[in-house]
């Protein structure tokens, strides 16, 4: 990242101190007065005394890389307020984007689930803070007479995290309380355990999605485009990167492995649509070839989706992935939407 000159600070320094201290994670003064509006807000709802002192402290830290949604305690995720603490993942605009698509998908019956008895069951694996099947039970609870949505993490902390937010939207007015035949939950399990799959194998799960570890342990150490400076400093690895106990099948990288056991979830499962945040084009093109190996990929359509699948691609952007298939050939995957490749979207039985 390049370093800020010289006169970029003395201009920040002329607006406040606070705002040449915001200066170096906020990268230009527009953004940096605003960040500090938010932490004077959120300075000013505390009980501390020296508010003046505090906000300084905060704004310096805020400078060094410390993550604002770890500072401010919550980060906006479509009409939902997701608290955020350290330990957890942040949620990401992009993954707002791709959940309110689905979302739209699912309420325009484009992808034909739920049927005639207006019934639905998603199943989010690795749900962090929950802001993924918090949102999603938000947007469709006025379409289903039934509705279960289900997130799934092997982390206490962001199990606590995870109902606590939804205890926290239901009393902010932005969840519907609970209901007959409408459920949300939450539950700590390893993906990696086959117990998961015999407890979940008892219900319907029209709908599987993930956003599971997808950094590989090079780009995590060394760099390379996907993990930012704070990202690294301030962010858990175990949300990121797969662990080095994971047994990673044969021909699989490392940092696929959650994809092979993903895939393995859905062939007992049988969901009819999958949605997986991925890391860039290359993996996405990885996983999809691995995924023209399994018993699930017959009668399936796959889409590969940008950061922002509901928007119009730029006309810069390539329209097409090209994926490798066994017998040698290759197989063209559309890609949609605007921004860098995010995520790929699969529907079974199409």
């Amino acid at each position: 990242m390049p370093r800020i000159s010289p006169w970029l600070f003395r201009k920040a320094n002329r607006h406040s101190p606070n705002v040449a201290a915001l200066l170096p994670a906020c990268r230009d003064i527009p953004s940096a007065v605003n960040e500090l509006r938010w932490l004077k807000e959120h300075v000013n709802g505390t009980a501390h005394i020296a508010k003046e002192s505090l906000l300084a402290r905060l704004c310096t830290k805020r400078g060094q890389g410390y993550p604002l949604q770890y500072i401010l305690g919550s980060q906006p995720f479509g009409p939902l307020d997701i608290k955020c603490r350290s330990g957890v993942l942040i949620p990401r605009p992009e993954t707002e984007a791709y959940t309110y698509h689905l979302a739209y998908l699912i309420k325009s019956e484009s992808l034909k689930i739920g049927g005639p008895k207006r019934d639905l069951g998603i199943v989010d694996f690795c749900t962090g803070t929950g802001c993924i099947p918090l949102l999603l039970y938000a947007l469709l609870c006025p379409k289903f007479d039934h509705l279960e949505v289900l997130g799934a993490d092997i982390s206490t902390q962001a199990i606590k995290l995870a109902r606590n937010n939804i205890d926290h939207n239901i009393r902010l007015g932005h969840l519907p309380d609970r209901q007959l035949h409408h459920n949300l939950g939450i539950v700590q399990e390893d993906i990696f355990q086959n117990e998961i799959i015999e407890k979940l194998q008892e219900r319907k799960w029209d709908v599987m999605v993930s956003n599971p570890p997808y950094i590989s342990r090079r780009a995590w150490n060394y760099g390379g485009g996907q993990v930012g400076h704070s990202v690294h400093k301030y962010e858990p690895s175990l949300a990121l990167v797969p662990g080095d106990d994971v047994l990673v099948p044969v021909d699989w990288s490392h940092e696929d492995v959650f994809y092979a056991r993903l895939l393995e979830i859905a062939s007992h499962l049988k969901p009819r649509a999958i949605l997986l945040e991925i890391g860039d084009r290359e993996q996405a093109r990885r996983v999809i070839s691995r995924f023209f190996q399994h018993n699930l990929s017959k009668n399936s359509e796959v889409q590969v989706w940008r950061d922002w699948p509901d928007l119009a691609s730029a006309a810069d952007k390539d329209c097409i992935l090209e994926v490798p298939v066994q017998d040698g050939s290759s197989r063209a995957i559309p890609i949609q939407g605007d921004g860098n490749i995010r995520s790929i979207f699969i529907r079974l039985d199409a």
